[in-house]
């Protein structure tokens, strides 16, 4: 095999190659990184962003933004904890559940049928979702006991957080749609060219609001493990959530363009971002230079692959 034709197997697969190089390296001159209590921490971080980062996996692929997912996240939390004494936990996490798929379709019929930008939607969202979670909290953390929540964020079965077992179903749940049916195969034609798939007699539309509303369901589910995890829950929680979930879906490989993309490649890059994350906290690295790395980062994955896209086009 020729050295061009290696160069380009390793661009096509920059994303696992990136994750690997940054596994090493931080196995090797990290202390205490590859421990097993240290892995397990990582899983559990990784898994309350992977399961917004599958959400917003549809949107991304349906060439839509949803930056109001941390403040979604923060508003269903305190909810959550200001509803539970009165109604009791399982009553009120199925009412959450259900405020968060209206929130999301809410979102979704400005986007889809009203034509608005989602990240300007999203973006008007999230300042209302955050002083939402503000005032129904009293801008104070609320603590929760409940026993069953608790085991939900910190429990395991079989011997495996249930985080990470909540990481895993979603993973297949969303690999399964997005791959192996109808509106999974929309989705992407959606993303990939909006006005041939109306042409073809898909409702773009309907999958608009669709994707949105995943995307908020998403991190309703996310608020409700991480709220049994610290058995509270904070107005301020997800501030970063939606710049750490969209890099790590593109990082992964979805495209920004819409139309190309996977939960694989989104799990991949939330481990790019987890385990840099991680590696930097263990080093004592200042939280203000992690951000700084992170960016630096993400601006050259996101130029290797604008570059990458510019030269397919260019010798299509």
């Amino acid at each position: 095999m020729s050295s061009g034709r290696v160069l380009q197997k390793l661009y096509e697969q920059k994303a696992i190659v990136i994750l690997a190089i940054i596994f090493v390296a931080s196995a090797i001159w990290v202390p205490y990184f590859f421990t097993w209590q240290n892995i397990q921490n990582l899983m559990i971080q990784v898994s309350i962003y992977g399961i917004m980062g599958f959400g917003m996996t549809f949107a991304i692929l349906a060439r839509e933004f949803d930056l109001s997912i941390g403040a979604i996240l923060a508003f269903s939390g305190v909810f959550l904890a200001q509803l539970a004494p009165k109604t009791g936990m399982a009553v009120a996490i199925v009412i959450v559940l259900v405020v968060g798929i209206l929130i999301g379709m809410a979102s979704g019929v400005l986007v889809g049928v009203f034509k608005l930008n989602s990240f300007i939607v999203t973006l008007c969202a999230m300042f209302f979702y955050n002083g939402l979670a503000l005032a129904v909290s009293g801008g104070s953390p609320i603590m929760v006991d409940d026993a069953f929540l608790n085991w939900l964020g910190n429990g395991t079965t079989a011997s495996v957080p249930n985080l990470v077992w909540t990481l895993l179903i979603l993973f297949v749940i969303t690999e399964y749609i997005l791959r192996r049916t109808k509106f999974g195969r929309n989705v992407y034609a959606v993303g990939g060219d909006e006005q041939v798939a109306a042409l073809t007699g898909i409702s773009v539309r309907f999958y608009k609001v669709a994707v949105m509303t995943i995307s908020a369901l998403s991190a309703t589910i996310a608020s409700i493990y991480l709220t049994g995890m610290e058995n509270s829950a904070s107005p301020v929680e997800g501030s970063s959530a939606a710049l750490f979930v969209i890099s790590s879906v593109v990082v992964g490989g979805t495209s920004l363009a819409g139309g190309e993309g996977s939960a694989i490649r989104t799990v991949i890059g939330l481990f790019i971002f987890g385990i840099i994350d991680n590696a930097l906290s263990l080093l004592n690295v200042p939280s203000f230079d992690q951000s700084l790395i992170t960016g630096i980062m993400l601006v050259l994955v996101i130029g290797w692959d604008y570059y990458g896209r510019r030269r397919r086009l260019s010798h299509a």
